[in-house]
This record gives structure tokens, sequence and C-alpha cells, in this order.
């Protein structure tokens, strides 16, 4: 880790290069100390001292012991002080006041930044930072300790900071470490929602999982506890399996804001590096390793955690052996419902109980597919079931054409929005039953769409491609703009993308419908391209490199 700590150094001096610029040194303005934002927030501010502490603490930064940097900090805790609530809390001003959560995220960082201050200083430095930083630590516990949550992530948040803070005042006030003991135990009595495929209950590849397995880590630390450690092994295990070919990870999977975002997973770099060093297993080593190395390659900022590295030795010294993510893998996550591989051209992600079903991801070329179905309330095909069976996947899905009856029986109102309408008879005159099969080939995938049961209906197999793609064949050459769509109604077509090259078909198209006018999903970023066919319908095509 030693020839990248430089990188580590070098951008976190530029976010403080940033944080100094942009910080108000107005004593009258309200943001006094703070970065000016469109509203008054505390939690960037509280993150970036975390960088700014390391960088004046580190030897080998340019901001080692700067005089400037230490007056930023000052001012920066008062601004701190002035956000903070009466009762310990802080604001996240966009929806939550008062908020026990987020002032556990910011806990999180003023607590490594005071224990970077203990660390590197003797015990008559910094001695206005440690004072103001441990009364604003202690005055957030009486927000953790009585405040509530919203979301699964955020009871581990405050469980970890309940327990950071129990430790902290156990010898000057061991009734408040004992209540905050208790309180921490509450949350744990809920049981913690990671199962054993690797898990946590918000399925956020992107972002939450991160904050879960951060909390864990806290939680081992101060209670020595290993079980917390089995959580984050797991799922470390688990997303190298939700790493695409281009090395962004896979979100469509995600119930938060993280889903269909393709970032890189550099924000697990010091999770992959302090579990390769703890349990010495060579895919968290090499992982570790990829990911610095790469983001150093790329020439992006390194991930926002040199505060962690620095106060455990054990991180700094740590040295790689390895690099890279899994090559290859084919991984069924049942209680997930998802399905990941990936071959040397390219990887794939099928879904249970989500409309696109299919994601292809060709290096940086992203195509997902749909089916519409427009068949009474039901607008696309979404898979009731998952199975594997003799080397293929296969989907399935059963909708029925229903109609209310009358009311047997005289009603209350006349006015429909007061009926109790699950007192009336449902008409079932119908059904269609949806059977996709994916077999996974070695440059692409092969799909069969099957419908049996009610005939005429009209179906199409949406292909949502990049806007921006080249689509050619012997009789045309179209860009692909976004939002516009086509029907394919015979033969192959090559799309062009990103330097990959595609061949999709054979096509077909025996009707132009293009849905329902009422509640159908639009593919507004990218082009769509139509496979239709009445039912009944038995059609397969593949998708692969050329």
């Amino acid at each position: 880790m030693k020839r990248y700590m430089e990188h580590m150094i070098r951008s976190a001096e530029i976010r403080v290069d940033q944080f100094i610029s942009l910080q108000v040194k107005d004593v009258r303005d309200v943001f006094y100390g703070g970065m000016k934002r469109p509203l008054l927030e505390v939690k960037p501010t509280i993150y970036v001292m975390a960088d700014a502490a390391s960088v004046y603490l580190n030897e080998k930064s340019r901001y080692y012991k700067n005089e400037t940097l230490l007056k930023a900090m000052e001012a920066a805790l008062t601004f701190i002080k002035r956000c903070q609530r009466e009762d310990g809390s802080f604001d996240y001003p966009s929806c939550n006041f008062k908020s026990a959560p987020d002032t556990s995220f910011c806990f999180k960082r003023l607590i490594a930044t005071y224990r970077l201050f203990l660390k590197y200083t003797g015990e008559e430095e910094l001695v206005t930072l440690k004072t103001g930083y441990r009364s604003v630590l202690i005055k957030a516990l009486n927000a953790l300790l009585i405040g509530g949550f919203h979301t699964p992530n955020h009871r581990w948040g405050i469980t970890a900071a309940l327990m950071q803070g129990a430790n902290l005042v156990k010898e000057e006030n061991p009734e408040l470490s004992l209540a905050l003991t208790k309180r921490a135990q509450q949350y744990l009595l809920e049981g913690i929602d990671g199962n054993e495929e690797g898990e946590y209950a918000e399925r956020s590849t992107g972002n939450y999982n991160a904050v879960v397995n951060n909390a864990m880590m806290a939680m081992y630390e101060e209670s020595g506890d290993d079980s917390y450690l089995l959580y984050v092994e797991r799922n470390l295990k688990m997303m190298l399996y939700y790493i695409d070919p281009d090395d962004t990870i896979f979100t469509q999977n995600s119930t938060r804001q993280d889903q269909g975002k393709a970032d890189y997973p550099d924000k697990y770099l010091y999770q992959y590096l302090y579990m390769a060093a703890k349990t010495g297993l060579e895919v968290f080593d090499h992982a570790a390793h990829k990911i610095i190395r790469d983001n150093t390659e790329r020439g992006d900022m390194a991930p926002e955690c040199l505060h962690i590295i620095m106060l455990h030795d054990f991180m700094m010294e740590y040295e790689f052996k390895g690099y890279g993510f899994l090559e290859t893998y084919h991984k069924h996550f049942e209680e997930a419902g998802v399905i990941r591989g990936k071959t040397p051209e390219y990887g794939y992600s099928i879904l249970k109980g989500r409309s696109s079903f299919l994601f292809l991801k060709f290096k940086e070329t992203l195509i997902y597919l749909k089916i519409g179905e427009s068949y009474c309330d039901i607008r696309n095909f979404i898979p009731h079931t998952i199975e594997e069976k003799d080397g293929v996947c296969v989907l399935t899905s059963v909708a029925k054409g229903w109609y209310y009856l009358p009311f047997s029986e005289k009603q209350d109102t006349s006015d429909w929005w007061k009926m109790d309408h699950s007192k009336r008879e449902i008409l079932n005159s119908s059904e269609i039953k949806m059977t996709v099969t994916l077999k996974e080939l070695s440059d692409g995938m092969e799909i069969n769409v099957k419908a049996e049961g009610l005939d005429q209906v009209p179906l199409r197999v949406e292909i949502c491609i990049p806007a921006g793609s080249i689509l050619e064949n012997e009789h045309f050459h179209i860009r692909g703009a976004k939002g516009e769509e086509m029907v394919l109604r015979d033969g192959f077509l090559t799309l062009h993308h990103e330097n990959q090259k595609l061949l999709l078909g054979p096509g077909y198209g025996t009707h132009e419908f293009g849905g329902h006018y009422s509640g159908e999903e639009i593919n507004e970023s990218g082009f769509t391209i139509y496979f239709n066919d009445y039912t009944p319908y038995d059609r397969t095509f593949s998708i692969r490199s050329v």
C-alpha cells in the first residue's frame, strides 16, 4: 500500500485546497467556517475535515502542520458547533431534521478525526481542536440515544455510533456509557439484515452496502466481536460478482437511489484492504489492489479514506500480493432473485421481479431487455420465477385477463370511489403463460420467448441500446437517437458502440404496436429495437459480439 500513499495524500490535499478556497471567512455570515452551499448543511464540512486533519498530521503532505490549515480547521469547528442542535443532533436539511441517522454519519467522521488528533499529537498539541471535537461528540450522544431512524442501514450507523460513544465516555461517565450500550443492544435485538448470500436488505451495491459494512467494522472494533466481520466478509465476496466487465458496479437490483448508476467500486477500497489484512483472503487482496491501482491509472481522485488508513498501521503497511477481480463467474443469488454471469467476452444479469429482466454488458456497452404485454392491467412481462436447468435459465410468469362483475347486492353508495370493490366477483376470461429461456453463449446470449394461452395478443420484445449507437445491415445505416425506436421485420442488425460490434437477430415484426397509452415504461434515454409478433408466440434470437 505504501506505493499508493502519495496518491492518497495528494487527493486529500486537493479536497482540502477546495475546502480552503470555498470556506467562508466572514464572521458575520451564517456559513462562517463552513462551505457556502444552497442549504445550510454541515455534513460536507465535517467530512472534509477528516481529510484536513489527515494531511495536517501527515509528514509527507505539503499541509503538514500548516498554520493556515490549522486556522481553517478551528473556524470549521466553530461552524460545526453552530450547526449542532441543542439536543446534539445534526440536520440533513433537504429532508431530515434533528436526525439521529445523519448525526451518526457525522459522528463517524468526527470521531475518526478526533482519534487522528489523539494518535498523531502530544498531549499539549491541538488542544482547542481536541477539546472542541470531544464536546461535539459527547453532545451528539443524546441525539443518538433518543433518536429514531427511517431505513434499514440507519440502524447500524446509529448502533456503531452508540458503541463508539459508549467507549468514549466509559471512564468519565459510566452511567451514560451503560445507557448507550443498552440502546445499541435494542437495535441489535432486531437482528442484522445480512443474509448468507452476503446481501443486505436494501440491496444497494452502489452505496449502502458500503455504509453497512463500515458500521459492522466499527462495531467489531468497539466490541472485539468477530461475528460483525462475517457480515462484511460475506458482502465483499458477493460484491465481486457484481463487478461488470468494464469494472463498474451493477446496481440495477438496488432498492435505493444508486439504482442504474455505474460507478467504480472505489468506495470499497478500504474495506477490501482491511479485510485482506484481517482474513488473508487472496480475492480481497487482489480486489483492493485493482481498485487503487486502476484509480491511480485513470487519474481519478483517490477514495476518501486516508483518515481510516492512517488510523490503522496494518493498513498502511499492507503489501499487496496480487491484482484483479474475478475473471469469469456464474452465480445464482436465490434469495435476491439475481443471476450474475461473466465470460471473457461479456457479462450479464438476470433479475426476477423486474420488467427489465436481462442486462448484457459488453465492456462499456449496456443492453437490456423487456417484453411488452399490454394485457388487461399488465404492461410488461415480469418474471415470477427464475430457475436454472439443463444449462439454461428459465423465467416464467402467468398473467390473467380479468373483469369486474356487478355487485350481487345493492351498495350503500353510488360513488364509485367509495364502493368496496373487493366485494365484487372477478371474471378471469383468459390467461397468458410466458416462458423466457436464456442460454449463455461464449460471446453473447441466446433468447427464446414463448407465450401460450390467449391468441392474437400483440407482444413485443424491447431491446434497449445506448443512444448514438450505429445500426446497419445490407440495406441501411442509421444512428439510434435518444428516445427513438424501430421494428426489425426480418434479418440481422449489426450494432456499433464504444468499439464494440454486436450482432442482433433474427428480427421479426408482424405488427407495429408500441404499447398501451397508459402506464408504459418508455426508454427515453436510449434507442429501442422491437421484435414484434402475436400470440401464440415462440421466437428465438441472439445478441452476440462479433
